[in-house]
């Protein structure tokens, strides 16, 4: 086969194609309006009807509280004997049940704020990196493109097989179809964080908050001043206390001979269970952070490593555009390197995602552990 010098080749590529180089772009309604993640936050707070409800619930439950307590005249001690001290007894656990119901509504309605808080960081997030993932697509489709030109141009010289000529063509059809999927990927992010801020399906923003690295300078001591001091003040914790207090309570004011179907016995039984919950709670929340903890540590590690090859790659294409300036080059390795860098920056930006949301699951890990059961994910 013949070798083609490399002005021939640089020549050629300036004829065009005959064939369309890209598919119809997908018409979107645009909105010049910039949107940071604060303003994506107080617009997801203000739309969703989970919040609302979980805010009604707290009104709720102490009118309900309010008006179990108006009706009662003491408060029993001890266990009791009979059906006229189990009446009397019931009626003062409803009282404490109700005071711990209201307590319990504050704290799952601080619940599901954390969780809006995670979902929106991860929706915004995920616009972002599909944004740059649909960047990535063309410029893999437009190195594709030339890689293509060339081994047309080498094959109408003899230069090279028709199967190699086939493979290039196949490379481009391929680089054509992952365009197209990252369009869409980038339609579904879009429509997810919409979704979640009240905003309409067709709505597109200026996001402008792009997550920058900065160290997470703790140690393995501050990880565990850190768990100590979040399992102490969670919520999920405080409310799974809450269910011990109201199973202790079931054995404090026990009534026997009252036709209850439940045994002091079992009652008892319940009060551990409900204090093993509180402590299988805590381990919860404990691996959680530890397990984020060192996935942040591999993940900054791997940053390091990507900024250096990041560099090669940029040496790589000034290279290759000096070369191809001098005329002893061609484009096809000036876009090949182009896209080089571009895959290292989008690998880069991939990371800083994964550490920002994961830094916001080290805070709340409670709310990591409940995107995890619900199907989410902290990348």
């Amino acid at each position: 086969m013949k070798k083609l010098p490399a002005f021939v080749l640089s020549t050629a590529l300036l004829f065009p194609l005959s064939l369309p180089v890209y598919a119809a772009e997908t018409t979107l309604v645009v909105q010049s309006q910039s949107l940071t993640y604060e303003q994506a936050l107080e617009r997801a707070f203000n739309a969703s009807i989970p919040l609302k409800n979980a805010g009604d619930e707290i009104d709720r439950s102490f009118e309900i509280r309010q008006n179990l307590g108006s009706g009662i005249q003491y408060y029993p001690v001890g266990v009791g004997n009979g059906p006229k001290d189990e009446m009397v007894r019931a009626q003062a656990k409803g009282v404490v049940q109700a005071d711990m119901a209201w307590r319990i509504s504050k704290r799952k309605y601080d619940l599901e704020k954390d969780n809006i808080i995670y979902s929106v960081k991860t929706a915004y997030n995920n616009v972002l990196k599909a944004q740059k993932q649909k960047e990535l697509a063309e410029a893999n489709a437009k190195n594709q493109e030339v890689q293509k030109n060339v081994a047309f141009y080498k094959a109408s010289e003899g230069a090279l097989s028709q199967y190699e000529l086939s493979q290039e063509e196949g490379k481009y059809n391929s680089a054509l179809k992952q365009k197209v999927a990252a369009e869409k990927a980038l339609d579904d992010a879009w429509t997810k964080l919409n979704a979640l801020i009240g905003a309409s399906q067709e709505a597109r923003f200026a996001l402008v908050d792009e997550p920058q690295f900065k160290p997470f300078d703790k140690s393995e001591t501050d990880l565990e001043n850190d768990i100590t001091f979040i399992v102490s003040n969670s919520d999920a914790v405080a409310m799974a206390e809450e269910q011990v207090k109201i199973q202790r309570m079931d054995v404090d004011l026990y009534t026997y001979n009252a036709g209850s179907p439940t045994s002091y016995k079992a009652e008892e039984i319940d009060v551990r269970k409900a204090a093993n919950q509180v402590e299988d709670t805590k381990k919860n929340l404990a691996d959680g952070m530890r397990s984020i903890y060192y996935s942040i540590k591999q993940l900054e590690e791997q940053y390091k490593v990507l900024t250096i090859e990041l560099k090669k790659a940029e040496e790589t294409l000034k290279m290759a555009q000096v070369r191809y300036d001098t005329g002893v080059g061609i484009k096809a390795d000036v876009t090949a390197a182009e896209l080089a860098v571009a895959d290292k920056k989008k690998k880069i930006f991939d990371t800083l995602i994964q550490l920002d949301n994961l830094k916001l699951a080290y805070e709340k890990p409670w709310v990591a552990a409940g995107a995890s059961a619900g199907g989410g994910s902290a990348q």
